[in-house]
This record gives C-alpha cells, sequence and structure tokens, in this order.
C-alpha cells in the first residue's frame, strides 16, 4: 500500500481545511479594523471606553488560534497513523523477522508513544531518525504540543500554554508565540499559518524518507551489515 500517498493526501486537506476555517474571523477582524459594516463605531468618542466590537474581535481571534491548534492535532494524528501502518506493513512483508513488531513496541521503554516508536525503528528496524531530514528536536516538539494542546488547556482561556517539562527542553520552540515571549511569557503556544506549513513540511519529509527506506528495505540493511 502507497501509505505516503494516503499520508500527503491528509496533509494537504488540513492545510486546505485551515485556509478555509480561518477565512471568515479573518474576514471580521478585518472589517472591525476597517470600520466596515456590520461593525461600525457609532459612539460618541468622549465616551468611549475600550475599542469597539472588541469582544468580537477577541474572539474572532481566538477562533483561529484554536483552529490552528486543531489541525496541529491533526498533523500529529496523521503521523501516528503513518507509523502505526509503517509498522504493519513492515511485519506483514517481513514476516520470518518482523512478524511481532507491535508486541516489540509494546514492550519499549520509552517515556511517551513518540519515543516507543523511534526506540522499536533503531533498534528493530536499524533505522536511526538522527539520521534523517528533519530534527528529532522539531519531531518533539510536534509531539510535545499536542500533548500540550490536549492535556493542559485551562478552562478560564482559550490559551494553551507550555507545561513545565516541554517549556524546559524547547524554551524557544517552533510554536512559541513570539509576542508573548517578548514580553517575558514564552510558554503561550501558537500555531499560525507559518508555523502550521513549518509542521506540514517536517512531517511529509520524516515519512517520505523513512517510505523511501521501507521501498529498499533488504538494501538498506545490506549496506549497514
Amino acid at each position: 500500500m502507497d501509505i505516503l500517498w494516503f499520508l500527503q493526501r491528509r496533509l494537504r486537506f488540513i492545510s486546505d481545511l485551515y485556509d478555509t476555517a480561518i477565512a471568515p474571523f479573518q474576514e471580521t477582524m478585518r472589517k472591525i479594523e476597517a470600520g466596515e459594516e456590520p461593525f461600525i463605531d457609532g459612539r460618541d468618542p468622549e465616551y468611549a471606553s475600550e475599542p469597539a466590537f472588541l469582544n468580537e474581535y477577541l474572539e474572532a481571534h481566538d477562533s483561529v488560534e484554536v483552529l490552528g491548534q486543531w489541525c496541529l492535532c491533526m498533523v500529529h494524528a496523521s503521523l501516528k497513523a503513518f507509523l502505526e501502518e509503517y509498522v504493519a506493513e513492515m511485519a506483514r512483508d517481513y514476516r520470518s523477522s518482523l512478524h511481532d513488531l507491535s508486541t516489540r513496541l509494546g514492550a519499549k521503554k520509552g517515556k511517551s508513544g513518540f519515543e516507543r516508536y523511534r526506540l522499536l525503528f533503531l533498534e528493530d528496524l536499524y533505522i536511526d531518525w538522527a539520521k534523517g531530514p528533519v530534527k528529532l528536536a522539531e519531531l518533539e516538539q510536534i509531539n510535545l504540543t499536542r500533548d500540550d494542546l490536549i492535556h493542559n488547556v485551562d478552562v478560564t482561556t482559550n490559551a494553551v500554554y507550555k507545561n513545565d517539562k516541554h517549556a524546559e527542553r524547547h524554551p524557544e520552540g517552533l510554536f512559541t508565540d513570539e509576542m508573548w515571549a517578548n514580553m517575558g511569557m514564552p510558554t503561550k503556544i501558537k500555531v499560525d499559518r507559518e508555523q502550521l506549513t513549518n509542521a506540514l513540511n517536517i512531517v511529509d519529509s520524516f515519512c517520505a524518507w523513512l517510505e523511501g527506506i521501507r521501498l529498499r528495505y533488504r538494501e538498506h540493511v545490506k549496506a549497514l551489515a
């Protein structure tokens, strides 16, 4: 099965979904800033204590941020699904030696699912992720950011922050809100178009490299011997 084709189709879908979903909220913010209908400020400036339509603007802004966050979760899920299918394909193609890959994966002692897969590939498939086209720290940040987006939610805000472990390992990470960082608060997570595109490219490049090895796996193993 051409699992890379399916992965790349998912990544294109995520990218297109993001642009389509944020468009109405971006248009709301633009209209508020431009003072266009229906956001015309008819107040007496002398008694205007805050910007007009502030709540509407903040809600639209938060909506764009949340859509970026959930698209990143989809990128992470796509990578995880690719790795799951990759392991299954290897077990089917090399039954004599790799039939029990899923059992081996479950026995790995990594601190996260990401780390267990990395160890399985390194120790059982002889594929060293550190030799791939993307940095391990970048893959790790996608994983850690997804974990924060799911598990580090605060009911009082739509913003999400890095947990202590994430902030310590990657104080200036791929998904850091630079505006907040410049104010001395570097742990707020931000996933805008540029950051989402970066994540999409990281996963695409990494999985294309892995698939290239799978398709010539015997040659890969012989080269290591």
